[in-house]
Formats: C-alpha cells, sequence, structure tokens
C-alpha cells in the first residue's frame, strides 16, 4: 500500500495554528502599578511620593494642580481653593479645567516595557463646600476627554471609589493622569485624597509587559516553512517503514 509524503491539509492547517498561537499575547491580570497611602500627611504637603510602583515603571508623585492651594488637614493630600471666584455654583467640571484645579501624577514606563492601565481608584474626603465630583483625564489626548468621574461624592471620607478606565493601552510613553475637581460651592472648601487608617488610599490598577518586536513576514514564512519541512520528512520516515513491512 503506497502513502503520500505530501503534507495533508490537516497537517498544513494545524501547524499554521500552532503558529498563530505563539505569536498571540499571553493574558495577564491586573495588579497595581502604583499606589500611595496619605495617612500621617499633615495636609499642607504639595507633593506625595509613591510607596509602591511596579519594577517596570518608575516611582511617581501626586502633585497639585496650579489652582489648588495646599491646607492643613490631617492625613490628606488636597487642599482649598477648588472653586474660583466667578464660577458657576456649584463649579463646573469646564470650569475645574480652566482653573487648573486637579491632582496629578505621571506613569513612566522602564525602557523596553509598555503599560496598560485598567481603573484608578481612592478614598476622598471634602469639606461641606469642597468639591464633590471629580474626573480622570490623560496626556494621551492632551486632557480632552474624560476616562471617568465619580460624582455625589460625601463631606466625608469615602472608600472604594473606582474610575474604570479603557483605551489606555500598550502605552511605551511617559503619560501624565489628572484628577480634576468639581461642583465645588466656595473658595474656602477643601477636598483631597484622605484616609482614616494607616493603608493604600490611592492606586492606579493596570499590567506591563515586555515590548514585543512583532516579526517581519519573511520570520514568520520561514518558521511555517520549518515546521512543514519537520512535518514532511516525519511523513517520509513513516511511509518508509511501512512500506518496509
Amino acid at each position: 500500500m503506497l502513502f503520500s509524503t505530501r503534507p495533508s491539509l490537516g497537517v498544513l492547517s494545524g501547524t499554521l495554528a500552532v503558529m498563530a498561537l505563539l505569536l498571540l499575547p499571553a493574558a495577564v491580570e491586573a495588579q497595581a502599578l502604583l499606589q500611595w497611602n496619605t495617612f500621617g500627611n499633615a495636609g499642607t504637603e504639595t507633593s506625595e511620593p509613591s510607596v509602591f510602583n511596579d519594577t517596570n515603571i518608575s516611582a511617581a508623585s501626586l502633585t497639585l494642580g496650579a489652582g489648588v492651594t495646599a491646607a492643613g488637614n490631617a492625613n490628606r493630600f488636597g487642599g482649598s481653593n477648588w472653586f474660583d471666584t466667578g464660577n458657576t455654583n456649584p463649579s463646573t467640571l469646564a470650569e475645574a479645567i480652566a482653573g487648573n484645579n486637579f491632582i496629578q501624577f505621571t506613569l513612566t514606563p522602564n525602557s523596553g516595557f509598555q503599560f496598560t492601565a485598567t481603573s484608578f481608584t481612592f478614598s476622598w474626603d471634602r469639606s461641606n463646600t469642597g468639591p464633590s465630583s471629580v474626573a480622570l483625564r490623560s496626556s494621551l489626548d492632551g486632557f480632552a476627554a474624560n476616562l471617568g468621574q465619580v460624582t455625589g461624592l460625601a463631606a466625608a471620607v469615602t472608600t472604594g471609589n473606582t474610575i474604570t478606565i479603557s483605551g489606555v493601552t500598550n502605552v511605551t510613553t511617559a503619560v501624565t493622569f489628572r484628577l480634576y475637581g468639581f461642583a465645588a460651592t466656595a473658595t474656602g472648601g477643601t477636598g483631597g485624597f484622605d484616609t482614616a487608617t494607616n493603608a493604600i488610599n490611592v492606586q492606579l490598577l493596570g499590567s506591563t509587559s515586555a515590548i514585543s518586536a512583532i516579526p517581519e513576514p519573511t520570520t514568520v514564512l520561514a518558521g511555517v516553512g520549518a515546521a512543514l519541512a519537520l512535518g514532511w520528512r516525519s511523513r517520509r520516515r513513516l511511509t518508509g517503514l511501512l512500506r518496509r513491512r
């Protein structure tokens, strides 16, 4: 009985499927990229260094926008002047942007790495006239659109506030994130990241990975050819053995 030494359609399909799987990136789970703990603050700080950073990105500090004035308040990073003279009452997001009323940080991936941001979680506290809403934006689009927002924040420490992030994927350059505070009602109103316990109260979640070079078409074809040649030789050896029986 004679056997064909040409690779079958099934073998070819299987080989191509294996090659395709090898080119797919591995799935990764979200983890902390940057974390901060404001417990122990006097409230007058103008910079808050991160207490943790992913090994593939640089440490980063929270800083105040030019429109926000640091104001004494235990365990908080924030300040007053979220409301500017002449603002609508309560103030709008557009007015907060115009007045530079934000807290920001810059995420910088190490050389050869990229990051994906998936969510920003934080604890917030405000006075009765401080900002009851916040919106997160990034420098990727020049701070033009919201990544997400939280509204109706109580005049007390609120925990577990989460902004889900999409569209910040496989970024290889430094990105600045700004959390704008709005819906304040008086210039003396205060607000910021706060906590009642010594624990992480601000963090950016996501993932990092090494930048993988996309194989050139000739490299991929060479790999497929090698796999097919191996399969062909295996079938020829099998055919030879069956003929000698």
